[in-house]
């Protein structure tokens, strides 16, 4: 079942005849929204964008996407005055992926929610720092630093999760698997040094705008996070928990909010042998959405099951029906 939020188009939204478990109408603050729902577990939540309070104003789109979880977050667009490319760029840099100003739309990414392989035609030039008719409020962020490629965070959050061997093991399956240009990348520490693998790198933090100049050529960059900062530079970033009693326990003894902090990101889980009942119970438990499952790897060979996780991330394409899917899905944005 899915959850509406309506306003101006209330009447075009109810006409698309889906499931819905409940619905607001009227204009919203990004936290009313939350405390309407929360604890309520839904497949979509539906957003008219003219129903947020200040839209479309950057800093409530960016409190819409640390909010919620928005792989399940659909952000419906005006039909009557479509956004500029820019605008659509900056919600893709935000990992607001799934938007849409029609109904075939809605039921598409109700259906299947996007990747960022399906919009990334729309990422554009970076953005200043600038209102558009006193409108449309952009800020400096991951688009302006990835030049137009792919750069994939990872970032522990339990701790010693496993962010430095994920980063390897993602790398080599990109280029070895699939032939694709990619760098991986380390701030400040050398633990890539124990790989001893082409193409991954270790550089102080100070170097990293000349360094993300000089791969400019490349498709993607991952970022081992680690437990620092950083996160700002990545199109993209995924957190990852192991879920033993021993580290959840370290982490919240350390940190009551890490959990909530989580809402709306997502999160893999890494050294995972929870059965799919399990990590549901601790889904529901910390309040949070699962975004993937890994379960222990062996690190001296290629794992198929990141093949999953790579296609879920956008970075490889599921079949030949996923590309006319996004062909498809372009076509809401002609005019």
């Amino acid at each position: 079942m899915n959850i509406i939020v309506t306003n101006k188009y209330k009447d075009l939204l109810n006409s698309a005849n889906i499931e819905i478990l409940k619905e607001l109408n009227g204009v919203f603050q990004v936290k009313e929204i939350a405390n309407s729902f929360n604890s309520i577990f839904y497949k979509k939540l539906i957003i008219d964008a003219t129903a947020l309070d200040r839209f479309p104003k950057d800093d409530v789109l960016r409190e819409l996407a640390k909010t919620f979880d928005t792989e399940k977050l659909i952000l419906f667009l005006p039909p009557d005055n479509p956004p500029p490319k820019q605008f659509l760029s900056f919600l893709i840099s935000i990992n607001i992926y799934n938007f849409t100003d029609n109904i075939k739309g809605l039921i598409e990414l109700i259906n299947k929610s996007n990747s960022y392989e399906n919009v990334q035609s729309f990422v554009t030039e970076p953005v200043s720092a600038r209102p558009v008719d006193n409108e449309l409020d952009f800020s400096q962020g991951a688009a302006e630093m990835s030049n137009g490629h792919i750069i994939l965070g990872i970032k522990n959050v339990t701790k010693n999760a496993g962010s430095t061997e994920l980063t390897y093991l993602l790398k080599r399956a990109l280029s070895e698997v699939h032939n694709r240009s990619v760098v991986a990348l380390e701030l400040d520490k050398s633990d890539f040094t124990f790989y001893n693998y082409r193409d991954m790198h270790s550089i102080d933090s100070s170097k990293l705008g000349e360094f993300l100049t000089a791969m400019r050529n490349q498709d993607v960059i991952i970022v081992d996070l680690a437990d620092g900062k950083n996160a700002n530079i990545c199109t993209d970033v995924i957190y990852l928990v192991q879920p033993s009693m021993y580290r959840v326990n370290q982490l919240m003894m350390g940190n009551r909010t890490a959990f909530a902090e989580l809402k709306g990101k997502k999160v893999v889980l890494y050294n995972s042998l929870l059965s799919e009942h399990d990590i549901n119970t601790f889904a529901k438990e910390a309040g949070i959405s699962i975004y993937f499952n890994l379960p222990p790897l062996n690190d001296r060979i290629f794992n198929p099951i990141l093949n999953d996780l790579l296609s879920k991330l956008g970075l490889i394409f599921e079949s030949e029906s996923t590309t006319e899917n996004k062909k498809s899905f372009f076509d809401i944005f002609k005019n």
